[in-house]
């Protein structure tokens, strides 16, 4: 059978080595509490597409997550038919270095060139792929393979998301994929214009997703659960039957997912964490940037019931739309804040190729000078959201990205760091809980209170080194109140506490030095043929090998 290897780009990466903003192996740090320093939650992002897409084939498969230069070279050498590079357009200029690797060392290879760096035309493609995927990619790689075609739901692979804070491993996350596309079709979104506003629904049924929350449970009963899907609750039915599983099941579960506020208006808070959900990403995007998904209940209203009844609420906010001025970005801002998002993320409104708003910019010749010139250097490798690409009328492109900064320093130093928000969140869900008279409601109340107390050790940092006086002294406040509610610290607790105060100062120092920031190789295997090994050799009494 032909030998697929499937790759993400090539390590390391970050501003120190030349790439852009936010281009990294971890979501959170590089795109919502970045400038949270020690106190951001860590945990590595693979390249999920390709375990997932590795899983479903049936020739022998071996998936590479941020192999070096070296470690690629050197898998390259055990011969495949077929290698496949995922990238974006910020890492094009890495993909470009493997393509040239692969051409190298393995030049009977064919290349496939796969995930969003390739919204880029087949004119720039051409030159570096044999094959060019822009669609779903099991789907796209079995017909590449000569294999038959398969129904949804297809295997699901085991992907399991380790969280650290203060370098200390906290908890794990499965990662449940439901669903690509987004029918909700935002000017801006490359995820909703890659699918052509399609929904696919990888795993079609409730039940179907909760099957494989299951089998995350199997593995550790706590872990907690994201569901990969761009506006989970879209559809109320699919939805539905998911929370009656979990019902059935009798036992509470922790589920991190993505929803649109006009999605989250179809249902009540009690529907919504009868489901497990407790955190959610919503997009707050700007007050006047006029998108469908941002229809139904006042978002203020929505994010305050949700932060009383327990559910973190991760809120995106957009910097440089058209109708912006400086006034009005600290305006709405400060109307973001006031409604306390546990995590709060901040991007530069950009054309991707592919969406509405890149062909007005490309027709309107709204891009600057330099990037027309020179879209490579200017353009592809600054794509992350972290830079201003397009001409605005009253702002510039420096004034756009201070802008943008300032409103990360002001989300950390006005509300504090996002680990203590997120507790205060698990604290008034507790409190709203506990006398439910729904028994899964309940349980999750307890679920809750376990939440809080295992995040005691941390908040002596926090008193420590929190951003400003103000922070601190709210820290210490909230923490009260925890005692007050759950208990003082035990013996344990307090060791606990003690050590995390060197463990934050060494965190802090690694990130200025850029230290241990880099994962190491994680190579998978999928029905790679054992090596073969001879028989056993036959001897003689006089030691002289059997004819």
């Amino acid at each position: 059978m032909k030998k697929v290897l499937l790759t993400s780009v090539c390590r390391p990466l970050g501003e120190a080595y030349g790439d852009a903003p936010s281009v990294g192996y971890e979501l959170l740090y590089g795109q919502v509490t970045r400038a949270q320093g020690m106190f951001s939650p860590r945990s590595l992002h693979t390249q999920f597409s390709l375990d997932y897409i590795a899983v479903n084939l049936d020739a022998p498969t071996v998936v590479l997550q941020y192999p070096s230069r070296a470690e690629l070279i050197r898998e390259l050498k055990k011969g495949y038919d077929y290698v496949g590079i995922s990238f974006i357009l910020a890492t094009f200029h890495i993909m470009e270095e493997m393509v040239a690797l692969v051409r190298e060392h393995a030049p009977h290879s064919e290349i496939i060139l796969g995930s969003h760096g390739t919204v880029l035309d087949d004119e720039v493609l051409k030159p570096y792929g044999d094959h060019i995927c822009r669609e779903e990619g099991v789907a796209f790689m079995r017909r590449l393979l000569g294999e038959p075609e398969r129904e949804m739901p297809y295997t699901h692979p085991t992907v399991i998301n380790p969280l650290r804070v203060f370098g200390q491993h906290v908890s794990q996350t499965g990662i449940v994929f439901a669903g690509l596309g987004c029918a909700n079709g935002c000017d801006f979104c490359c995820t909703s214009h890659f699918f052509k506003r399609r929904h696919i629904r990888l795993l079609p049924t409730g039940r179907d997703i909760y099957n494989v929350v299951r089998k995350y449970h199997e593995i550790d009963p706590d872990m907690n659960i994201m569901i990969m899907d761009e506006d989970f609750l879209l559809n109320r039915e699919r939805a539905l039957e998911f929370r009656d599983c979990v019902i059935e099941g009798g036992k509470p579960i922790s589920v991190f997912c993505f929803a649109s506020v006009r999605a989250l208006s179809r249902f009540t808070v009690t529907e919504i964490m009868e489901m497990g959900i407790d955190g959610i990403w919503i997009g707050y995007e700007g007050t006047r940037s006029g998108f469908a998904k941002q229809s139904g209940r006042p978002v203020d209203e929505v994010f305050n019931e949700f932060r009383e009844h327990g559910i973190t609420v991760l809120a995106s906010m957009i910097v440089g739309f058209p109708y912006q001025t400086p006034e009005i970005i600290q305006e709405e801002l400060d109307g973001l804040l006031a409604l306390k998002p546990a995590f709060s993320q901040f991007l530069i409104y950009g054309p991707v190729p592919g969406t509405p708003f890149f062909d007005r910019v490309k027709k309107e010749g709204l891009f600057h000078k330099e990037i027309e010139e020179d879209p490579r250097t200017h353009y592809w490798r600054k794509g992350t959201g972290f830079y201003s690409l397009v001409k605005h009328e009253t702002m510039s492109a420096p004034q756009i990205e201070a802008l943008q900064a300032s409103c990360f320093k002001q989300d950390f130093e006005r509300l504090g760091p996002s680990i203590y928000r997120a507790v205060e969140v698990w604290l008034n869900g507790y409190l709203k809980w506990k006398d439910s008279p729904i028994p899964i409601m309940r349980k999750k109340a307890e679920l809750f209170a376990q939440f809080v107390r295992s995040s005691y050790p941390a908040f002596l940092p926090g008193r420590v080194f929190g951003p400003t006086r103000e922070t601190r002294r709210a820290l210490g406040q909230l923490e009260k109140r925890i005692h007050d509610v759950l208990g003082k610290p035990n013996l344990k607790e307090r060791v606990l506490a003690l050590g995390a105060v060197p463990a934050a100062a060494w965190t802090a120092l690694t990130l200025k030095l850029n230290l241990f920031q880099h994962p190491k190789l994680i190579r998978r295997e999928f029905r790679m043929p054992k090596p073969r090994t001879e028989p056993p050799l036959l001897v003689h009494r006089e030691g002289l090998p059997a004819s």
